[in-house]
């Protein structure tokens, strides 16, 4: 299992749909070898929740994910961590997994966008599975200084879209 965090959320609105992006975590090895980045699409309510969760906007009434945070909780569980383990393309899978009070694990299956949700709601750790990251993920050599370049590119191309470009 690869350590991921969420780098970006693509949000989009319509029939076109909004983009998960999650990266790989940098190796404590120093290794030149370039990070992974994987793209999972889902639709703009799903992202808008896994980025109310990124926030930590509250709100002023719970969604589902945060009932079922605060359940889990209430109930002595813990959100161990979520795990993306197969991918039937376009399709992703994944698995939340909770510890009850003995530290037992339980695995229950999700949608990638619910256990990411959860997971950012609870500060549980993401995984993706080996295979899935080498069948779907791509090389991302982006660096920290290139993010603002990028940042910058996309206002500037943002600015200059029009309804009619699509």
């Amino acid at each position: 299992m690869i350590r991921v965090d969420i780098e970006t959320i693509i949000m989009a609105a319509g029939p076109v749909p909004s983009v998960i992006v999650l990266r790989e975590r940098g190796n404590d090895d120093a290794s030149d070898a370039p990070l992974r980045a994987l793209s999972i699409q889902t639709g703009s309510y799903e992202a808008a929740a896994i980025g109310r969760g990124v926030d930590g906007d509250d709100g002023s009434r719970p969604i589902t994910h945060d009932l079922m945070v605060d359940t889990i909780r209430e109930l002595g569980g813990k959100l161990e961590r979520v795990e993306i383990n197969r991918v039937d393309a376009p399709i992703f899978y994944a698995t939340v997994v909770l510890a009850d009070q003995d530290s037992h694990e339980k695995r229950v299956d999700a949608r990638p966008s619910d256990a990411l949700a959860l997971a950012v709601r609870s500060n549980a750790p993401i995984y993706v599975e080996d295979d899935v990251m080498n069948r779907a993920g791509n090389v991302s050599y982006r660096g920290e200084e290139d993010s603002e370049k990028e940042l910058e590119r996309f206002d500037e191309f943002a600015r200059s879209v029009s309804p009619d470009d699509f």
